[in-house]
């Protein structure tokens, strides 16, 4: 079937013009879908490559000048636009991480690593010159260069972390952005994670690991005596946002089951609580620089919600928040002038996001990037649901349905999120096949954030203690039982899809309840947890606490077993429906080697198989070729297991084939 649809592909992309590319839709043979009205499945490269959308707007601290990426003749450039006389200029140069110095002068960037080994690299853009060009100031072949901070009130220097001097290690450096001079400013003591350092860029000492803190005794204990003490003594949170004459401003957990705002009396430590939520922790708060209090606070308990603390600030944005009519949104402020008097701001939608300009002293605002309202009226396909684990736990889901269609007996996705350590957002930010993809094709779409997903509490958090592949992976079949009892999904046709973490809850559904799945995909998923841990990057090894404490540590007899017995190498005789695993061939996190294993095990007994490795791919399917090759291959996958329609060609199917050539 597949090569047929890819021989169909090329007939399509070859020979027939536009206006029949619906003749080259695959169509849905499901008996839910076949009869249905079903709208073209939505052409995969608007979702791996968006050319004509820009983002990461960035202000200038004057409010002069505005910084953002975009594409310069087919290629990620970044663009600075002088506010006060229109001029544009672009560098071609990799987005990444981006900072303005003080005075506005220079734009500097921590690139991500286009290889997939994710040595970034940080540069510097003088936005004062016009025929600069960015300038790498960590120019270490096989180094790890991060932005540490811009001190404030200095205008010609940045503080940057990298691992030159030991692999194993990050150091403390300032560079200066005029003569590009170098100079150490703390050397890591070994069991450091990051330097502590003030506003100015004054450093204060170091951050130690957790691994470092725990005592040589715990560190060799098995997990399993472990683990009703590190549940027990679960720390608490309490980060100090910010200050100003009468309270301190903090994240906190303090007495409480989930992570509030909180203001807290300097000498008495009386706090009052300014926002949370029941169900969830506060996900994001923005200060502000000028008065030093709260600004906007939001969380995510299901649609997002979110409160506007400072008067004048929601008096200013009154008019963008009602424009947006009734549909659920999100707000971010994404970037501020030094004296607040221009925003970016983003109204993030279940399906898109719009960026906006808002100038508060002209009392007007405008979209920089993203849809206009009207194009995205009408409902989303999204709604928060909550599932009932078996022992009585609530698990927070997302359920997607195509429009026009009952949700009765459809063909299901059930997508899990990667970290463990994070968390399914409403509107699918970070899955690797996007929900709309996968819901254009004629799939519901369901996200559970099981036990040890984050921001539902420290309580849920540690529930994931030693729960790879037991209370973890039996949440997942749990909603999947609680969408087949409710007669959403067809139980006959269920698929299971992650990238990381993700992946290897879809092995292990496929390897330990053959029964539950019809086929699965897995995306740089591991296959044997203690080698994996073992190979991680050198700069992992200073503390490696999290997974020790969640999953176990390889040099200890008992949790090796154990890890052995929870990996889907060892139960790979088991799988009986077909799975796709797609391994990027640099990813330094999930190394080659654990996909090509289990395909190895799966092949020597006749198992279903596919594999595709993208030898230029690294641990994240972040470049638009990747992305576009990813979706063209599930897609293709799913519609033979699942049984929903499918795209036989993309027009930019042969762009990217020559892309890659050309660009590597």
């Amino acid at each position: 079937m597949q090569r047929s649809l890819m021989r169909a592909g090329l007939v399509c992309t070859y020979i027939l013009p536009a206006v029949l590319v619906a003749a080259c839709t695959v169509p849905a043979d499901h008996t839910a879908l076949r009869d249905a009205d079903l709208p073209a499945p939505i052409p995969a490269h608007r979702f791996a490559s968006p050319w004509d959308a820009d983002s990461g707007y960035l202000l200038s601290p004057d409010g002069h000048k505005l910084s953002w990426i975009g594409r310069s003749w087919g290629r990620a450039a970044v663009f600075v636009r002088d506010n006060t006389n229109g001029e544009l200029r672009s560098y071609r140069t990799p987005g990444g991480v981006r900072h303005w110095t003080a005075n506005g002068r220079f734009l500097v960037i921590q690139t991500h690593d286009s290889s997939g080994r994710e040595n970034s690299h940080v540069l510097a853009i003088d936005s004062d010159d016009a025929s600069a060009k960015a300038i790498d100031l960590t120019p270490y072949p096989g180094v790890r260069a991060l932005i540490h901070s811009v001190p404030q009130g200095s205008s010609d220097r940045v503080l940057v972390m990298h691992n030159l001097r030991d692999p194993q290690l990050f150091d403390l450096y300032s560079i200066d952005l005029v003569t590009r001079k170098e100079t150490l400013v703390a050397r890591n003591p070994g069991d450091a994670v990051s330097a502590l350092t003030d506003v100015a860029g004054r450093f204060n000492g170091w951050l130690r690991s957790r691994e470092a803190e725990k005592p040589e005794q715990i560190r060799k204990a098995p997990l399993s005596m472990r683990r009703p003490g590190l549940i027990q003594r679960m720390p608490s949170t309490f980060h100090v946002l910010g200050r100003d004459a009468h309270n301190v401003y903090a994240v906190s957990d303090r007495r409480r089951a989930h992570v509030a705002l909180v203001a807290v009396h300097p000498s008495l430590g009386r706090e009052r609580v300014l926002f949370e939520d029941p169900r969830v922790d506060v996900s994001n708060v923005v200060m502000s620089s000028v008065t030093g209090t709260p600004l906007l606070a939001s969380a995510e308990p299901g649609y997002p919600r979110f409160k506007i603390l400072d008067a004048a600030l929601q008096r200013d944005l009154d008019p963008l928040l009602r424009e947006q009519g009734r549909a659920e949104f999100g707000i971010r402020i994404l970037s501020a002038d030094a004296r607040e008097e221009n925003l970016i701001v983003s109204i993030d939608l279940a399906t898109a996001a719009r960026v906006y300009l808002v100038e508060r002293t002209k009392r007007r605002h405008s979209l920089l990037a993203g849809p206009a309202p009207e194009t995205t009226a009408g409902p989303e396909p999204v709604r928060p649901v909550e599932i009932t684990a078996r022992d009585g736990l609530p698990l927070s889901a997302y359920l997607s349905v195509p429009r026009g269609l009952e949700a009765k007996r459809l063909p299901m996705v059930l997508v899990v999120h990667g970290g463990p350590w994070g968390r399914n957002q409403w509107n699918g930010t970070g899955n690797p096949i996007p929900t709309e993809f996968l819901v254009s094709r004629g799939y519901a779409v369901l996200a559970v954030n099981f036990r040890g997903s984050t921001g539902y509490g420290r309580r849920f958090l540690m529930a994931g203690v030693g729960e790879f592949a037991h209370k973890m992976q039996d949440d997942l079949i749990d909603a999947v039982r609680w969408a087949v009892e409710r007669g959403i999904a067809d139980p006959k046709r269920i698929a299971i899809l992650g990238l990381s973490y993700g992946g290897y809850a879809a092995l292990v559904g496929l390897t330990t309840t053959p029964d539950e799945f019809a086929c699965g995909i897995s995306i740089n998923g591991p296959t044997d947890l203690a080698s994996l841990i073992e190979a991680f990057p050198l700069y992992w090894q200073v503390d490696l606490a999290m997974w020790h404490d969640f999953v176990g540590n390889p040099a200890v007899e008992k949790d090796r077993l154990d890890m052995t017995n929870r990996s889907p190498l060892t139960h790979a005789g088991a799988l009986r429906r077909p799975v796709l695993i797609v391994q990027g061939g640099q990813d330094i996190r999930v190394r080659p080697d654990q996909a090509e294993r289990m395909v190895a095990a799966l092949r020597q007994t006749a198992r279903p198989v596919q594999y595709l490795r993208i030898e230029d791919m690294g641990h994240g399917v972040g470049w638009w070729v990747h992305k576009l090759e990813v979706m063209r291959r599930s897609e293709v996958f799913l519609h033979d297991c699942l049984g929903g329609q499918a795209s036989r060609f993309d027009p930019l199917d042969p762009v990217a084939w020559a892309w890659r050539r050309i660009s590597r």
